[in-house]
């Protein structure tokens, strides 16, 4: 037996020997987790900037702050959720009620990127257990200090009977998304998401794919570009720009492009002392080969005829690349085909705002994110109206993620099912519906043959005015 099996096998083993866990047992091992954590808590930071050169600033606030509040919230509310929710009666099953029980699903995977490495593996993991489930983690080879850490740490803090981690490479993930699990949940690119499918069709296994796709952000003259920029700068500077809902390209109104410009360049000054290169709050490419793709797609739009408008610098030995706007962008460049996820930012201008949604179509695959920054309430309608996207954010960027209360998703090829919070919780639950005989005498019986024409008469009278 192959260790991907044994550890499938005894997991399997632990959900038939306890297959709905109480609700004390599933807050006990949350406890256990935020315990762990703390005590992980400076082995983790220095993985952290190891893989991604990440300050420990902004560590803290994106990876360690969320996922003790993710706790924390699940916690808290994890006795509503887990209480069947009741469901009305209809006249004709009059002596019956019915409910909603939420069972754990079983064994299953999670499969965690490489970009936040610590929050995006363990936040499908809290809502997992939170519903009952034994767990099966796959950290991100490309971040190895921090899967080691992440390893160690659960390893400790968690009974074997519950999680189980597999450090290894793609071909590991690939095996193990060819196992017969009750539910995958998947993080990562499109066309990783893709084979996920496949696989997983093998055994009918249901999904939540969190994945990425090309993220605008439409700027109009209504607002401050300076107040804009805020927003904007840091969303796409944030982890170098390696962050799935990051604003992949500006829509700006024409006419304000230069101020837009000018205040995305003042801020990111601002925030890195002038001097991004040597600055300790920026962080690098996490490998070479990331590091690679993303010098080669800027390559590719200079050689078409794109403009550097503000950056355009990096150094390969230590994966450095410079927050880069580019100017003269087409369609046909690679940084407006594929998702750019790193610190380029293509613009395009427009004039008709009615024009923006057509924009948004032509690029390729529907985006996780929009980010719309306009005053005017008709234009945001139009726009909200006129595209899809899996998640909106109006006059910010990248923080909707942070609101326990809002699912997280994407569509189509950025993603399909949803995330955080409850939506999280219910992804990793079966949703079984349960009717009960709650009086001696029911209506059903009605509907039994033999049919005399005293039964006939009534059933022809339901159907047609009951």
């Amino acid at each position: 037996m192959s260790e991907l099996n044994r550890v499938y096998g005894a997991l399997r083993d632990a959900h038939r020997s306890d297959p709905v866990p109480s609700r004390k047992d599933r807050q006990e091992i949350l406890t256990a987790m935020l315990a762990g954590l703390r005590r992980h808590e400076s082995a983790l930071l220095e993985a952290l900037h190891k893989d991604l050169g990440k300050s420990e600033p902004e560590a803290r606030l994106t990876e360690f702050f969320p996922i003790r509040k993710e706790i924390q919230y699940v916690r808290k509310h994890l006795s509503d959720w887990m209480r069947p929710e009741r469901r009305s009666t209809p006249i004709q099953l009059l002596g019956t009620r019915s409910e909603i029980v939420l069972q754990p699903k079983g064994v299953v995977l999670v499969i965690a990127p490489w970009n936040f490495p610590l929050l995006l593996t363990i936040k499908p993991v809290i809502a997992a257990l939170a519903a009952g489930n034994r767990v099966v983690v796959k950290p991100p080879e490309h971040t190895p200090e921090t899967s080691k850490v992440m390893a160690e740490w659960l390893r400790s803090a968690l009974p074997e009977d519950w999680v189980q981690v597999v450090l290894g490479g793609p071909a590991d993930a690939a095996a193990l998304t060819g196992m017969p699990f009750d539910h995958i949940f998947f993080t990562g690119g499109t066309d990783t998401g893709r084979k996920v499918m496949r696989a997983a069709a093998e055994h009918l296994t249901p999904l939540t794919l969190e994945m990425g796709g090309k993220s605008p952000a439409i700027v109009d003259r209504s607002v401050s570009p300076t107040q804009v920029a805020k927003r904007l700068a840091w969303g796409k500077a944030l982890n170098a720009g390696q962050v799935c809902i990051a604003p992949d390209y500006l829509l700006v109104e024409e006419g304000i492009l230069e101020e837009m410009v000018s205040a995305l360049i003042q801020r990111w000054n601002q925030c890195f002392t002038g001097d991004v290169a040597s600055s300790k709050e920026y962080g690098r490419i996490v490998n070479a080969a990331q590091f690679e793709r993303l010098k080669d797609t800027l390559d590719d739009a200079l050689s078409k005829g794109a403009k550097v408008l503000h950056g355009g610098k990096y150094d390969a030995d230590s994966r450095f690349m410079e927050p880069t706007i580019l100017g003269d962008v087409t369609m046909e460049m690679r940084v407006m085909q594929e998702e750019v996820f790193g610190p380029l930012l293509p613009v395009l201008t427009w004039t008709d705002p009615a024009r923006v949604p057509h924009i948004i179509a032509e690029v390729k695959d529907q985006p996780l994110s929009m980010y719309i920054f306009s005053r005017d309430r008709q234009r945001r309608s139009q726009w909200l109206d006129g595209t899809r996207s899996g998640t909106v954010g109006i006059g910010e960027t990248v923080v909707q993620i942070a609101n326990p209360d809002l699912p997280f998703g994407g569509v189509q090829a950025s993603g399909m099912g949803r995330s955080n919070g409850k939506a999280a919780f219910e992804a990793f639950s079966n949703k079984r519906s349960v009717m009960r005989k709650s009086l001696p005498m029911t209506a059903v019986p009605l509907s039994y043959p033999p049919f005399g024409p005293a039964k006939s008469a009534l059933a022809q009278w339901i159907s047609r005015y009951l």
